[in-house]
C-alpha cells in the first residue's frame, strides 16, 4: 500500500491504474475509492506547499493568503511597515482600517461571527496594543477566533527602555493577556509563517478565541528569507470529537424521566450548525427550549424565538414550579440565571428546588463552575445532539415519546402562549403615545427589515433583542440576531461593518444606543471609506439608560433624589447627524412617532443604492428615574481668575 501510494503521488501511476492495482491487493471497491479520494486530496494539498522568499513581512502576508484571509482590519503603526509594504503587490489582500484599534476589533469580530472563519487585525505595539483591550475582552468572552498580530520592538536587544517598547522586565505579550487564548513573541523571521499558522489553529480550536503575535520590526524588515507555506488545510483541521455513548445515555434518560425539562442554548449550539438537530430534538421530546440571559448571555438566538417551545426564560415555560431538570446545552454555566437573583447573587442562595443539573458542550472548563452538575457531556454539540436523539429513539418507543410529548407540550406551549400575549400586550400599549418609545423602534424595524435581515445590536435598554416583534432565528426566512457577551461598550459600529463585508448580499441593520456610539463613531468614517452600506438606528435618549437602572435598583440617596451621577448625555446634545455627516455618512433627525416609518424606508432605499445611512431617533426614557435630566453642573471658566 505505501510503495503504490508512493508511486502514485510521484505521478508513476494513473488514477486508474492506482485503483485497479488497490483492488487487486484485496481492498473492497469502495475502499479503494475512499483511498483514491483521500490521496488526491492529499496530493492537491502538497501541490499547494511551496517555499517563499522575501522580507519577513512577506513570509507573513504569504501565509495568511494561504490561510484564505481577504481582509484585514487594521490601525498601522510605523512598527509594522515591513508588514505593509508587502501588501503593497498583493491587492488582492484588502485592507481596512479603523480610526481606533477599539474599532478594528469589533470589525473581525463580526466578520468572524457570521462567516465562523478566522478573522485577521493588525494593531501597533504597546500602545496600540493596550487600546484594544476593552473590546478584545468582548471577543473573547464570545470565543472569537481572531488572529491579532502587532510589530514589536525587541526588548532583549541593545535597547531596553525606549518609546513604544514594554517596560524592562516585561514582555508585549502580556498587555491583555487575560483576554488571548494563547500568545507569541517571534523574532526570527523563518519562523514567521509557522508562528502564523499555529495562531490561525489555535484561534480556530474549539472552543476558539482570540490569539495575538508580535513579530519582532527587524524581522519583518529583513529581507532575502525562505520559509515554507502550507495551504490552510493542513493546519486548520475541524475536529468534531463525539461525547462518551454512556453519558449520552444517562442524558438521554435524564431528559425522558423528568416531569418539567428545560435546555439552555448557547452559541456552541449556533458555531457547531447545531440549529436544526437541536430544534429536532426539541420537538421530539415535548422540552422547553430558553435563550442565555445573565452570566449566559448568548452572541447568536440558536433556536428561533418564534417557536412554540422558545422560551426567553425558563421560569416563562413553568411560572410556577420551575422546571425539575435544566441542560446547560453550548453555553457558559449559568450562574445567576439558575438561582434567579441577579447582580446581588450569593453561594448560600438556593438552586431551584430539587432540580437536576446537566451541562452539554466542548469546553469543560464553562461547566460546573457555580452549580453542582449532575452530568457533563463533553463533545462537539452537533455530534452530541445526533447521537442525543437516537439514544432517545432507541430508549423510548415511539408511542412512549408521542406520550411524554403530549402531555410536556400541554403545559408549557400554554404558559409561555399566555406570557407572549402579556408581553405584546404591553408592548403595543407602549406603541402609543407622542414620543417614540423603544418598543416602537422594535416594531417598526420588523415592518421594514428583510426577512434574513441581520440585526447587529448594541443597545442594552432597546427592545430589539427580545423577539416581541422581530423572530430570529437560524432559516432563510428568519433574521439573524447578533451581539455580544462581554457588554463592554463600543462594539455595535466596527461589528455591522465587519458583518457586511461577511455577508454582502444581506441586510445589516445595526441598532444601537446614543451612548455606545461615542465609544465608537469614528467608525462612520470606514463605513463611508469603503462603501459599506449598514443602516444604523441610534436610540437617542440622552442617558446612559442601562446604568440608571442599576443605580435605581439600589435604592439609595441617588433613588431617592432623583440624583443619577454621570449618566445624563445632553447639555450639551449630541448631533448625531452632524456627526455622521462631518465623515461622509448621510443621517437625518426623527422625533415623532409617525416619521419613523417613512424615515426607516428612506435608510433602506439608501443602503440598496450602495451608502450607510444613520438615523438619528429620539427615543422616551423608561424605569425609574427616566424623568430626570440632573447632572452636577461644573463650568471651569467661572472658575478662573485670569481670562486667559
Amino acid at each position: 500500500m505505501q510503495h503504490l501510494l508512493q508511486q502514485y503521488l510521484a505521478g508513476a501511476l494513473s488514477r486508474r491504474r492506482f485503483f485497479e492495482k488497490l483492488v487487486a491487493t484485496g481492498f473492497s471497491v469502495a475502499g479503494a475509492r475512499a483511498v483514491v479520494a483521500a490521496s488526491q486530496e492529499g496530493a492537491t494539498s502538497a501541490a499547494r506547499r511551496h517555499v517563499a522568499t522575501g522580507t519577513g513581512g512577506d513570509l507573513v502576508v504569504e501565509q495568511m493568503k494561504a490561510a484564505g484571509t481577504k481582509y484585514i482590519f487594521t490601525n498601522p503603526g510605523s512598527y509594522e511597515v515591513g508588514f505593509f509594504d508587502a501588501l503593497t503587490d498583493r491587492p488582492e489582500l484588502q485592507v481596512i482600517m479603523g480610526l481606533h484599534e477599539g474599532i478594528v476589533i469589533p470589525m473581525a469580530d463580526g466578520y468572524h461571527k457570521v462567516t465562523n472563519e478566522p478573522a485577521f487585525v493588525n494593531v501597533h505595539a504597546i500602545g496600540g496594543t493596550a487600546q484594544m483591550a476593552g473590546q478584545l475582552s468582548n471577543a473573547y468572552r464570545d470565543g472569537s477566533a481572531i488572529v491579532v498580530t502587532a510589530g514589536m520592538k525587541d526588548i532583549s536587544g541593545f535597547l531596553d527602555d525606549a518609546m513604544l517598547m514594554p517596560k524592562p522586565g516585561f514582555s508585549q505579550i502580556e498587555i491583555t493577556r487575560q483576554f488571548q487564548k494563547m500568545a507569541w513573541e517571534a523574532r526570527d523571521p523563518a519562523s514567521f509563517p509557522l508562528m502564523t499558522r499555529r495562531a490561525y489553529r489555535v484561534a480556530m480550536a474549539a472552543p476558539g478565541g482570540p490569539v495575538y503575535v508580535c513579530y519582532a520590526s527587524a524581522g519583518l524588515e529583513r529581507a532575502n528569507v525562505s520559509a515554507e507555506i502550507l495551504p490552510r488545510d493542513a493546519f486548520l483541521v475541524d475536529p468534531r470529537p463525539r461525547p462518551s455513548k454512556s453519558q449520552v445515555e444517562r442524558l438521554a434518560r435524564m431528559l425522558i424521566e423528568s416531569e418539567r425539562p428545560a435546555i439552555v442554548v448557547g452559541d456552541e449550539v449556533w458555531k457547531s450548525g447545531a440549529q436544526a438537530d437541536v430544534v429536532k430534538l426539541a420537538e421530539l421530546l415535548g422540552l422547553a427550549v430558553a435563550g442565555g440571559s445573565g452570566n449566559s448571555i448568548t452572541a447568536f438566538k440558536s433556536f428561533p424565538t418564534a417557536h412554540r417551545q422558545y422560551a426567553s426564560n425558563f421560569r416563562m415555560a413553568y411560572p410556577e414550579t420551575g422546571p425539575d431538570c435544566v441542560i446547560q446545552y453550548g453555553t457558559r454555566d449559568l450562574g445567576d440565571y439558575a438561582i434567579g437573583s441577579g447582580r446581588n447573587a450569593t453561594p448560600e442562595q438556593p438552586l431551584l428546588s430539587g432540580a437536576r443539573f446537566a451541562a452539554v458542550g466542548i469546553d469543560p472548563d464553562t461547566m460546573g463552575r457555580t452549580m453542582p452538575l449532575d452530568l457533563a457531556v463533553v463533545g462537539h454539540v452537533a455530534e452530541a445532539t445526533r447521537d442525543l436523539i437516537d439514544a432517545v429513539q432507541s430508549l423510548a418507543t415511539a408511542d412512549r415519546l408521542q406520550k411524554i410529548r403530549s402531555a410536556r407540550l400541554a403545559t408549557i406551549t400554554a404558559a409561555i402562549e399566555k406570557a407572549r400575549d402579556t408581553q405584546q400586550k404591553a408592548a403595543r400599549a407602549d406603541l402609543e403615545g407622542t414620543a417614540i418609545h423603544p418598543e416602537r423602534v422594535s416594531f417598526e424595524l420588523d415592518r421594514v427589515a428583510d426577512r434574513n435581515a441581520i440585526i447587529v445590536g448594541e443597545n442594552w435598554s432597546g427592545r430589539e433583542a427580545s423577539g416581541t416583534f422581530i423572530k430570529y432565528g437560524f432559516r432563510d426566512d428568519e433574521r439573524m440576531w447578533l451581539e455580544n457577551g462581554g457588554r463592554a461598550l463600543g462594539w455595535g459600529v466596527g461589528a455591522a461593518l465587519g458583518a457586511k463585508l461577511a455577508a454582502p448580499n444581506r441586510q445589516v441593520i445595526l441598532t444601537i444606543g446614543d451612548g455606545a456610539v461615542m465609544y465608537s463613531a469614528a467608525g462612520l468614517w470606514s463605513l463611508a471609506r469603503y462603501g459599506v452600506p449598514v443602516l444604523m438606528v441610534v436610540s437617542n435618549n440622552k442617558y446612559y439608560q442601562t446604568v440608571r437602572g442599576a443605580f435605581a435598583g439600589y435604592n439609595g440617596r441617588m433613588t431617592s433624589t432623583g440624583k443619577y451621577h454621570g449618566l445624563y448625555l445632553g447639555d450639551p446634545d449630541i448631533d448625531f447627524v452632524k456627526l455622521a455627516e462631518s465623515q461622509g455618512v448621510k443621517a437625518e433627525r426623527v422625533t415623532a412617532p409617525a416619521d419613523l416609518e417613512a424615515a426607516l424606508k428612506r435608510g433602506v432605499h439608501a443602503t440598496r443604492d450602495g451608502r450607510p445611512y444613520l438615523l438619528d431617533v429620539h427615543v422616551s426614557r423608561t424605569g425609574r428615574g427616566a424623568d430626570s435630566n440632573w447632572h452636577q453642573t461644573f463650568n471651569l471658566a467661572s472658575t478662573r481668575t485670569a481670562r486667559v
